[in-house]
C-alpha cells in the first residue's frame, strides 16, 4: 500500500542511518544489539533524546513482562515499542504480544521493528491484528521506500504524536484503501448505487473494485511542495494520449521568484513516478533496463561546485562511500537535504528525467528487467 501522507525530506542523519543498515544487515545481531546500532538511533532522530521523552524495559503491571521502549509526549505515554532481533521477521503474530500491551495499558500506537522492518499497529482498532496493521515500512530499499519509511516513522515523532492530523490521514488512508478493495463493503455498494442512479446500469462488485485497482495504478506524478511559500510554476495541461504513442509522467519543476530579496535557492519538490502496477519506478529500475548504465558519471552542483558520483550495481559512490540512493547521495554532496533525482545529472538531463524514459520503453514491452 503506498502511503500518500507526505511530510520533510530525510535528514542527512537518516541518510546516513540507513547506510548503516545496509551495512549491518548480514550481521547476526542479537536484540539488544538491534536496538543499540539500530533502534535506538531512529528514535533519537525522532526526537526522544530526553529522560522525560523515552523509559526503557518498563515493567508492565500484574505481568512479569517488561517493555522494550515507552514514549512519551506532552507528559503521557503515546506509543511502545516493541524490540526484536535483527534476523527474525516482523509478523502479525510476533506483534500479538505488543498491541497487548498496549490495549492493558491505554496507549494507542505499538511500533514492532527488527530494525530494519517497522510495523505499526492501532491496538484500539477492532478486529483481528491484520486489521489493526496501519503501515509497514522498510529501511532497506530504494530512495522511494527511504522516503516513504521517514514520512511513516516521523509521524511518530515527539512533535507530531501529539497533533492528530497527519496521524488520521495515514488511518484514513489505510481504511480507504481497504474499503475500495473489498466487493461487499459500503464503499462499493454506494459505488454501485451512484452508476445505477445515474445511468441506470446495474454493475457487479467485483467490476468496480477491478476499475478502483486500474485508475489507482496508472502511471501518476505525486507533487508536494516543501515550502507552500515558495512560488511555482503551473502545471502543463496534460495531452491526449493518441494510439502508440508512450504515456508521459510530467516532472514539475518549482520556480523561484528571483525579484525576492534574499531569497534562498529553490528547493526542488518531491516527485514520484508510478509504474503501471502502482510500485515506484526506482534507480535500480533503470540500471537494470540499461536507461541509466552501470559506472555512468552524475554531476551535481551545489553553492557553485560540481560534484561527481558514479552509478553502482547497489546504489550511488560518492566520495569513497556507496549511498543506497540517488538522494542519500545528493545530500552527502549538498551537505544538507537535497533530492537526488533533481540534482543528479546525467549527459546534461537531470536523472529523473530517465523515468519517463523507463516507462516508455516499459510500455512498449522493449524495457528489459534482468539482473543488472
Amino acid at each position: 500500500m503506498a502511503i500518500l501522507v507526505r511530510m520533510s525530506e530525510p535528514s542527512p542523519e537518516f541518510f546516513q542511518h540507513v547506510q548503516q543498515v545496509h551495512e549491518y544487515a548480514t550481521q547476526n545481531f542479537s536484540e539488544a544489539d538491534t536496538r543499540v546500532y539500530l533502534i535506538d538511533p531512529v528514535l533519537r532522530l525522532l526526537g526522544y533524546v530526553r529522560v522525560e521523552d523515552l523509559r526503557r524495559e518498563v515493567p508492565v503491571p500484574a505481568t512479569k513482562e517488561f517493555l522494550d521502549y515507552e514514549l512519551y509526549a506532552d507528559g503521557k505515554a503515546q506509543a511502545i515499542v516493541e524490540a526484536k532481533a535483527l534476523r527474525l521477521p516482523i509478523t502479525d503474530q510476533a506483534a500479538a504480544q505488543c498491541v497487548q500491551y498496549a490495549a492493558v495499558l491505554g496507549v494507542r500506537w505499538c511500533l514492532i521493528t527488527n530494525g530494519v522492518a517497522w510495523a505499526i499497529y492501532n491496538a484500539h482498532a477492532s478486529g483481528p491484528l491484520s486489521e489493526k496493521r496501519v503501515a509497514q515500512v522498510r529501511l532497506d530499499g530504494d530512495d522511494a521506500s527511504i522516503q516513504e519509511a521517514w514520512d511513516v516513522l516521523s509521524l511518530f515523532s515527539r512533535d507530531s504524536l501529539t497533533q492528530a492530523s497527519p496521524m488520521s490521514k495515514l488511518l484514513a488512508e489505510r481504511v480507504i484503501a481497504d474499503e475500495l478493495a473489498r466487493p461487499e463493503s459500503p464503499a462499493i455498494q454506494a459505488l454501485r448505487r451512484a452508476i445505477r442512479d445515474r445511468f441506470g446500469e446495474r454493475v457487479a462488485p467485483q467490476a468496480i473494485v477491478d476499475v478502483v485497482s486500474k485508475l489507482v495504478s496508472r502511471p501518476r506524478v505525486f507533487v508536494t511542495p516543501l515550502d507552500a511559500s515558495q512560488p511555482t510554476e503551473v502545471p502543463p495541461p496534460v495531452e491526449p494520449r493518441r494510439p502508440g504513442r508512450p504515456r508521459k509522467s510530467p516532472i514539475v519543476p518549482v520556480l523561484q521568484d528571483p525579484e525576492v530579496a534574499g531569497a534562498k535557492p529553490a528547493r526542488a519538490r518531491r516527485t514520484e513516478v508510478l509504474k503501471p502496477d502502482g510500485t515506484r519506478v526506482s534507480l535500480r529500475d533503470l540500471v537494470q533496463t540499461g536507461v541509466l548504465p552501470i559506472d555512468a558519471a552524475l554531476e551535481a552542483e551545489f553553492n557553485g561546485v560540481t560534484h561527481v558520483s558514479r552509478v553502482r550495481t547497489d546504489g550511488v559512490e560518492f566520495g569513497g562511500q556507496v549511498y543506497p540512493n540517488l538522494s542519500a547521495a545528493a545530500s552527502a554532496a549538498r551537505g544538507g537535504s537535497a533530492n537526488g533525482w533533481s540534482s543528479w545529472h546525467y549527459q546534461g538531463r537531470p536523472v529523473g528525467e530517465l523515468r519517463n524514459v523507463f516507462l516508455a520503453q516499459l510500455e512498449s514491452g522493449s524495457a528489459d528487467m534482468g539482473t543488472a
